[in-house]
């Protein structure tokens, strides 16, 4: 038991403090009345034990199991003074320190000072000179009440380790659910955003290729370019703000992808769109992964492939859709690094769709992605 938890959800509370001065009022307060022994006495060792048992507590919960340990130890002492000069009339301050014992220790500690307690009342007896079976009544009278307040403190117990349990998986889904969501905003950010960096580097390159032979064409590709970064900062606006979590876009799926295959083409690069099979409404978390699985396909194009041609190839089949983008470029010999595989990769994944990457060194790549609709 550490002290986080006592902090965490105390068992000494305004409510149960106020129940413990109930009980050592009534328990002590009877005695004092109409009890044996010293009534002055007692009813001073019964306002100490009050306040060692209310403030004392709550001061002792807070400051850790050592406080813990000491006070639950004077007040087993201060219990059995009180014991002993009321001739056992107030064993029913007996209960609470066994529970405590089990609440802030084990079961064997609250068996432990249910030993006491019972060895105590024999020793008592016994130097009253009461008789075997009197010793025997009067010292295990309490036992049966023992048995329930140690049950019932065990109950106590695993039900606040239940609500803690509970509140560590909430903050554990939580921050699972968080991570997630950061993800998923990075491979947006990758995804749209990279694209248009992509197709700005690319004109600008072409711009400085240019600028001397052919200013026109030069001027032509840095307005482009200024409308592609411009385009990327809306975009990029739309992920951090987190409103692209269904869409493709305002556009229809259709025209969305052959705008984009569009601009491919305007960058330099031959690009077509072919769609097989009778066009249907799809989904839209279905139709974002086919879009960005497309921006992200011929984004790596543009970057890595060094193509002249790309076909994207539309399909829509009986119980599924796929999209597929394959170049005539350089091809690659690995498929399974970078950031933009991975996030294609996940994003399948979400919505149950899985995919398919053919290439070798120097014959292309083809990279298909299918979901079940």
């Amino acid at each position: 038991m550490t002290t986080s938890e006592h902090i965490e959800e105390p068992f000494a509370r305004t409510s149960t403090a106020l129940a413990m001065a109930m009980c050592v009022i009534s328990t002590f307060g009877w005695n004092v009345l109409v009890g044996h022994g010293p009534r002055l006495s007692l009813a001073l060792l019964g306002i100490v034990i009050l306040f060692v048992s209310t403030v004392g507590w709550i001061w002792a919960e807070r400051r850790g199991p050592r406080a813990l340990t000491v006070w639950l130890m004077l007040l087993l002492v201060l219990t059995l003074a009180a014991l002993w000069i009321s001739y056992l009339g107030v064993f029913l301050m007996a209960m609470p320190l066994i529970g405590f014992g089990v609440m802030y220790g084990s079961l064997q500690r609250g068996l432990a000072v249910t030993l006491v307690l019972f060895a105590f009342a024999v020793v008592f007896n016994l130097h009253a000179g009461a008789s075997p079976i009197d010793v025997y009544a009067h010292s295990t009278g309490f036992l049966p009440g023992a048995v329930f307040v140690i049950v019932s403190a065990l109950l106590v117990v695993r039900e606040r380790e239940s609500r803690q349990q509970v509140r560590r998986y909430a903050a554990q889904v939580e921050e699972l659910a968080t991570t997630r969501e950061r993800i998923r905003i990075a491979r947006d950010i990758h995804d749209s955003v990279g694209h248009y960096l992509t197709v700005v580097h690319v004109q600008i390159e072409a711009a400085r290729a240019t600028v001397a032979t052919d200013p026109t064409a030069s001027s032509e590709c840095l307005v482009r370019a200024q409308d592609f970064a411009r385009d990327g900062l809306q975009e990029l606006r739309r992920s951090v703000s987190m409103l692209r979590a269904g869409a493709v876009d305002q556009r229809p799926f259709g025209v969305a992808l052959a705008t984009l295959v569009e601009e491919c083409r305007g960058n330099g690069l031959d690009t077509a769109l072919t769609v097989i099979g009778q066009p249907r409404p799809l989904p839209p978390a279905i139709e974002f992964t086919l879009f960005r699985a497309a921006q992200e396909a011929l984004t790596n194009v543009a970057r890595h492939a060094t193509a002249t041609h790309a076909r994207c190839t539309l399909r829509y089949d009986a119980r599924a859709v796929s999209l597929e983008v394959a170049d005539d470029g350089v091809g690659a010999i690995a498929t399974d690094g970078g950031f933009g595989l991975l996030g294609l990769r996940e994003r399948a994944a979400l919505v149950g769709g899985n995919v398919q990457i053919q290439t070798s060194a120097g014959t292309g790549f083809a990279v298909e992605v299918r979901v079940p609709t």
